[in-house]
C-alpha cells in the first residue's frame, strides 16, 4: 500500500514471460504478529534472491511464496532491471541474461510490491548470513520489521548437523525427502525453502514442543554480520594524492615541491582544461 492507503500497481515480469504483467497488492486481513502468535496461525513468506554476482550484489530476481503450515497461499515472481554487469559465473548458475530484463521493474518498484506481498508475515530464507533479507532491506529508511527465520540454521538443529556446517538448500531437500528441485531460480528456490520450512517445523514441534513464534525466535538468533566491506564497495575509491591533484585542503599537510618539469606539465594541463571548459579540478588530499 502507498502511504495514502492506495493499492500498489507494479508491472512484474518473470523469467518465463515475454511481457510485464500488472500485479496489484491485495490487502490481506491478517492479525498482527507478536511473540505469542501460535505457529499454526502465523503466515510466512519464503524469499529467494538472484543477483549480479558482483559487489555490491544488485538484485536481478525476487521469488517468494506466501504460505502457512498447511498450504501455499500465493506466489510472487519478478525479474529486476538493475542495468549493471552480470558476473559470468553467476549468469551460468541462474541463467539470467541482460535481454531478459527488458521491461522488468526497477528494484525500488519490485521491492515495494514485494513488501506489500509480505506484509504481516514471518520472512523465511535459506541464507545463513541473512544475505537475501539484507538485500531486500538495504537502503530502506527503517529496517525490515518482520521476524526472520533461516532454514539452514533450523535444519542444523532439527537434523543434528555439525555446528559449523551450513547445509545447502539442495542437501536439506534431499535429507528431508521433499519433492522439490532448487536450481538457482528465485521462485523455485523460494518454493523449495517453503517446503523445507514446513517439514522442519513439523519435526521441530514434535521434538521440541514449539508452539509460538517466541519458541522459534529464542533459539534461532540472527547473526551479526559485518557488511562494511560490501557497503564500501558502493562508494567511489578515494583519490590518490599527487603533484597534479591540486593544492591541499585547508588544514592539510603540504605536498613536497614539484620538479620544474612537473610544474610545466601541470601548467599545460590546466591551460588545456580551461580551454575545454571542463569545470573545476578535483580537490587535493585532505
Amino acid at each position: 500500500m502507498t502511504p495514502g492507503g492506495e493499492p500498489v500497481h507494479v508491472h512484474l515480469k518473470s523469467r518465463h514471460s515475454q511481457v510485464p504483467v500488472l500485479w496489484e497488492d491485495l490487502v490481506r486481513e491478517t492479525p498482527p504478529l507478536n511473540p505469542d502468535t501460535p505457529l499454526e496461525r502465523a503466515e510466512y513468506v519464503a524469499v529467494d534472491i538472484e543477483t549480479t554476482g558482483n559487489t555490491p550484489f544488485l538484485v536481478l530476481e525476487i521469488g517468494a511464496e506466501r504460505f502457512d503450515l498447511r498450504r501455499s497461499l500465493s506466489l510472487f515472481d519478478t525479474l529486476v532491471d538493475c542495468r549493471a554487469p552480470i558476473n559470468s559465473y553467476a549468469r551460468r548458475r541462474h541463467l539470467i541474461h541482460r535481454e531478459m530484463l527488458v521491461g522488468a521493474p526497477e528494484f525500488a518498484d519490485a521491492r515495494r510490491a514485494f513488501l506489500g506481498f509480505a506484509r504481516g508475515t514471518v520472512l523465511v530464507e535459506h541464507s545463513h548470513d541473512a544475505f537475501d533479507t539484507y538485500l531486500i532491506g538495504r537502503g530502506l529508511k527503517e529496517p525490515l520489521d518482520h521476524p526472520i527465520v533461516d532454514t539452514s540454521a533450523l535444519a542444523r538443529m532439527v537434523l543434528d548437523l555439525p555446528a559449523g556446517q551450513t547445509p545447502g538448500l539442495a542437501r536439506v531437500v534431499e535429507e528431508l525427502g521433499i519433492d522439490a528441485n532448487p536450481a538457482h531460480a528465485a521462485l523455485g528456490d523460494a518454493q523449495a525453502t517453503a517446503a523445507v520450512f514446513r517439514e522442519l517445523m513439523k519435526r521441530a514441534r514434535e521434538r521440541f514442543g514449539w508452539s509460538t513464534l517466541a519458541d522459534v525466535l529464542a533459539v534461532l538468533v540472527r547473526p551479526e554480520i559485518d557488511r562494511s566491506a560490501l557497503e564500501g564497495a558502493r562508494r567511489p575509491p578515494p583519490q590518490r594524492p599527487g603533484p597534479a591533484a591540486g593544492p591541499p585542503a585547508a588544514g592539510g599537510a603540504a605536498a613536497a615541491p614539484a620538479s620544474p618539469s612537473a610544474r610545466r606539465r601541470r601548467r599545460r594541463r590546466l591551460s588545456r582544461d580551461r580551454s575545454q571548459d571542463s569545470g573545476p579540478q578535483p580537490p587535493g588530499p585532505a
